[in-house]
């Protein structure tokens, strides 16, 4: 397990506990007022029962049903910190976003490689096709034919649609991942998110939050409010994305790499 992962797991443990020993205490101040009330209606249950044949209660008897200010003040703090406890605070909110943004990209790049996978013969028809246009030699040009006639080579128009679809998901849905992740980052804006839900009494489980990456900006919105904040800061430029990408395993282990075979990377022979 990663050092993010513990990290997230013990943030959230430790939220979750403090709102656990807030409701906790409520319910053990509260307990023991409706204990008082209980014993105080019993009481005067007793009193309805027996008053009107003649029957003298003990003195003193339903003092046992007595509220002590103690036990208001206890009752009172821990109505007052049930109250003032953020049960799902902004931070959770986006930590719940970004995880499901970072499930949707990778399941939207699996998908890519399937449908990568499904017309890769392309990569191979490229690539004998090229080295017959420059050796200009008859036995490269049939061995290219051959190619063609003995593989499934021709794509389909759902194939295609397929590939751009996974591709198209996955720029969304990545990008979404990497504003939620980089928005974790910034302290201010985390605070203005939260500040906003206090300000309106407003709760997280009923926010949305929205990243337009055309135009680089947030929002969080609620039904009475709404915030955005720009995130152009933590663009980076498509010569960097396409640089680190050529670096990447995902780009070295590919057919692109590899061939459509992916016998240029078989480390097991």
């Amino acid at each position: 397990m990663n050092k993010r992962l513990l990290a997230l797991l013990a943030f959230l443990n430790a939220s979750e506990a403090h709102a656990n020993q807030a409701v906790d205490d409520l319910v053990n101040q509260s307990g023991v007022l409706r204990t008082n009330i209980d014993i105080a209606i019993q009481g005067i249950s007793g009193f309805m029962y027996y008053a009107p044949s003649g029957g003298i209660a003990p003195d003193g008897v339903l003092q046992a049903g007595y509220i002590t200010f103690d036990n208001m003040a206890l009752y009172n703090e821990a109505l007052a910190n049930v109250q003032n406890t953020t049960f799902y605070s902004a931070e959770d909110f986006i930590n719940d976003n970004q995880q499901q943004a970072q499930e949707n990209m990778e399941e939207a790049v699996n998908d890519f490689v399937e449908a990568t996978l499904a017309i890769v013969t392309v990569i191979e028809v490229n690539e004998q096709a090229e080295n017959a246009q420059e050796t200009g030699e008859i036995a490269d040009q049939e061995a290219l034919q051959d190619f063609i006639q003995d593989n499934d080579v021709y794509i389909t128009e759902q194939e295609v649609a397929d590939y751009n679809d996974a591709i198209t998901r996955i720029e969304e849905y990545g990008n979404q991942y990497a504003s939620f992740t980089a928005v974790l980052s910034n302290d201010d804006y985390m605070s203005q998110f939260q500040d906003t839900a206090n300000q309106y009494d407003n709760s997280f489980l009923d926010a949305l939050v929205a990243f337009d990456a055309s135009v680089g900006v947030m929002t969080v919105a609620w039904d009475s409010v709404s915030i955005a904040v720009d995130m152009s800061q933590y663009y980076k430029s498509a010569d960097e994305y396409y640089t680190a990408g050529r670096e990447g395993e995902f780009y070295t282990t590919s057919p692109i790499a590899c061939g459509y075979d992916f016998s240029r990377c078989n480390t097991d022979e």
